[in-house]
């Protein structure tokens, strides 16, 4: 008998939180987000701001993405979680990272910068391109393919 629900997450896996200011997309193969990768290294991204993330592992989990902290993030963080929920999108990257897919993430800075990183993504097969801003979440482009389910 095969299980439908798709493979159990790793439940030593910590949690995401919201990644602020960060672009993140859904490349399905693993391999060309690496390529994705060296495409925004190539254009200047700095490798610091670069990261991507595959497997239903501790390492590829979303939480490592730096966030807004101490009392002025945790007052930012308040702010955020009662004007806007992003809970299913963050779910849905655990999803895609659960069923072998991989993300990668941007920390572009400027405008122009995320714009450029979103285009560079996108030639690169990207979907499910999300940028979580301060105030704001942008969506650039929807999920493509099967829908997951995530587990909640």
């Amino acid at each position: 008998m095969s299980d439908e629900a798709g493979p159990a997450p790793d439940p030593g896996r910590r949690r995401i939180r919201y990644p602020l200011d960060w672009l993140l997309a859904v490349i399905d193969d693993p391999g060309q987000a690496t390529v994705a990768a060296a495409a925004l290294l190539a254009a200047g991204f700095d490798s610091r701001h670069v990261k991507v993330l595959h497997g239903a592992t501790a390492d590829g989990s979303l939480a490592g993405l730096p966030t807004s902290s101490g009392p002025i993030g945790q007052l930012i963080r308040l702010i955020q979680f009662m004007s806007m929920d992003q809970t299913p999108d963050l779910r849905l990257y655990e999803a895609a990272l659960d069923d072998g897919r991989a993300i990668v993430a941007v920390h572009g800075g400027s405008r122009e910068r995320l714009l450029e990183a979103r285009d560079i993504l996108a030639v690169h097969g990207a979907h499910f391109q999300n940028h979580f801003g301060r105030y704001a979440t942008e969506e650039f482009s929807r999920w493509r393919g099967p829908e997951l389910h995530p587990r909640w």
